[in-house]
């Protein structure tokens, strides 16, 4: 099951999902985050969070500081409805996720090769 499928009801955690697996793997970010999502559940608490805390829990990540910034940034964007494709961190993987997932628009065509294979309905338990 990819992770957009996972958290498609909750959609800020699904853009979350989708940041997070820019630059590292699908094994890397299941390793963190249900402690990712148990500490700052919702956009706010995310927002808010102490910058340090939260990069010791993307630490397994590699690049922590950098990430934990960048969702801080993308949270408080979400809370102040900045247009999708204008929030921090909301690349092409993301929006074409949320194409998908969120407004059920499979005649997207994807770079991303699993995102690709889901549209095409070939492999709907994939890597992410």
């Amino acid at each position: 099951m990819l992770l957009q499928e996972r958290f498609k009801s909750e959609p800020w955690k699904m853009m979350v999902a989708c940041i997070l697996l820019n630059r590292t793997t699908r094994e890397q970010v299941d390793r963190v985050i249900d402690s990712l999502f148990d500490r700052y559940p919702t956009a706010s608490a995310m927002e808010t969070a102490d910058v340090t805390e939260l990069s010791e829990v993307l630490r397994p990540l590699g690049l922590h500081n950098r990430r934990a910034a960048s969702l801080k940034k993308f949270s408080k964007d979400w809370l102040a409805g900045v247009e999708l494709s204008k929030m921090f961190g909301v690349g092409k993987y993301a929006e074409d996720s949320w194409e998908i997932f969120q407004n059920g628009n499979e005649d997207v065509e994807p770079e991303d090769r699993v995102l690709r294979e889901f549209v095409r309905g070939s492999d709907h338990g994939s890597q992410r």
